[in-house]
């Protein structure tokens, strides 16, 4: 590891159990860290807001805002994991199939949750992966809700299958349909045996942060049903998690 990243590291995790400050020769002291580097490092994270000037008489320093952000973000995404696998499990097993929660970040979808009944066959992508937002439902059951503030000319349309949406147009059409119905389809526009039902997760502001999927062999999926089941439950994620996702 690059030792000026691991210094950071162990100035931060110092601040961290410092909550009531501390100075720049307790670091040097308790973390052997030289002055300069110490001075060097402390003030980038300060404008990083990462660490803060607690009182400039005393000259002491403690952790900034952007650690309570990213502490709640961490908290946040685990406990509305928590909160919507019983649920979502619940809906794998009563339609048989895979089911998958995705968070929009950074204008793609992220897979944090997946759970695959014994009895479901299909299995095509796992968590932590990555994909995009015009083509699959999980992808346009979020972006159906944030089209005012999107920039549509950045995306970067692929040809997956003869059905994949390839022309703003289309994909805001599509979206509209999406708001229409409360939920999206991904009808074979990634795989062409592939068919994907999903619905938002809502947060205290109207905001869609989260969706959940089912995904199913195409032929295999009675689509009015499936997407009443889908928006329920995701209708009671929103429900018990709207505390935890402002």
């Amino acid at each position: 590891m690059n030792k000026m990243i691991k210094r950071s590291v162990d100035i931060l995790e110092y601040a961290a159990g410092h909550l009531d400050g501390f100075r720049i020769s307790d670091v040097m002291h308790d973390l052997s860290i030289p002055k300069s580097s110490a001075f060097d490092i402390i003030y980038t994270l300060i404008n990083c807001e990462m660490l803060e000037i607690k009182n400039e008489r005393l000259k002491t320093f403690a952790l900034g805002p952007k650690t309570y952000d990213i502490g709640y973000q961490y908290i946040k995404d685990n406990n509305i994991i928590d909160i919507a696998t019983p649920i979502l499990k619940k809906l794998g097993d009563t339609l048989s199939k895979t089911v998958f929660m995705g968070k929009y970040d950074n204008d793609e979808v992220l897979y944090v949750f997946k759970y695959q009944p014994t009895t479901a066959i299909l299995n095509h992508c796992s968590v932590n992966t990555r994909a995009d937002l015009f083509c699959t439902a999980l992808g346009k059951a979020m972006l159906a809700y944030r089209m005012e503030e999107f920039d549509f000319g950045k995306i970067n349309f692929k040809k997956f299958t003869e059905k994949t949406i390839l022309t703003i147009e289309d994909l805001k059409q599509n979206l509209e349909d999406v708001k229409k119905n409360g939920f999206a389809v991904d009808n074979r526009e990634i795989k062409d045996y592939m068919l994907c039902i999903s619905a938002p997760i809502f947060d205290v502001n109207g905001k869609t942060n989260y969706a959940i999927s089912v995904s199913s062999l195409y032929e295999d999926v009675d689509i009015e049903n499936t997407a009443k089941k889908v928006v329920e439950a995701a209708n009671t994620i929103t429900r018990k998690s709207k505390y935890l996702i402002k």
